[in-house]
């Protein structure tokens, strides 16, 4: 079943210190993006409720992914640093601890989970 959403982008580029930084745009990660994501050092991608919530939160109804599924791509692809973002709102107070909590679960590299308006340093 395809997206009913508008057609969604993502995007990978080499940084200056020629490390790969890649976001699956605004959707979960569809196979044909492996060549541009594998390996990346660093990777956004939405997450948006824990997976013990899903029935609460309906993330597939909108296209999207739960934490555990990000991370078990992130670690399944081999990616360094994960940023989770576009997550819903109701724990935004422990929001980073509940999701790095999860996350840990089902992957080994270096998890963030941001605020807004947090910065993170791409080293």
């Amino acid at each position: 079943i395809g997206s009913t959403k508008a057609k969604q982008f993502g995007f990978s580029m080499l940084l200056p210190d020629q490390k790969k930084l890649s976001c699956c745009g605004d959707e979960p990660y569809n196979v044909c993006e492996e060549s541009y994501v594998k390996g990346s050092d660093w990777l956004m991608h939405e997450a948006f409720c824990l997976y013990e919530e899903a029935d609460k939160f309906k993330p597939y109804e909108k296209h999207h992914s739960t934490v555990r599924e990000a991370c078990e791509l992130g670690q399944r692809l081999r990616v360094r640093h994960l940023v989770l973002w576009h997550t819903e709102e109701t724990h935004l107070a422990r929001r980073r601890e509940l999701y790095t909590d999860e996350g840990r679960q089902y992957f080994s590299g270096d998890l963030h989970v941001p605020d807004d308006l947090d910065v993170i340093q791409l080293n």
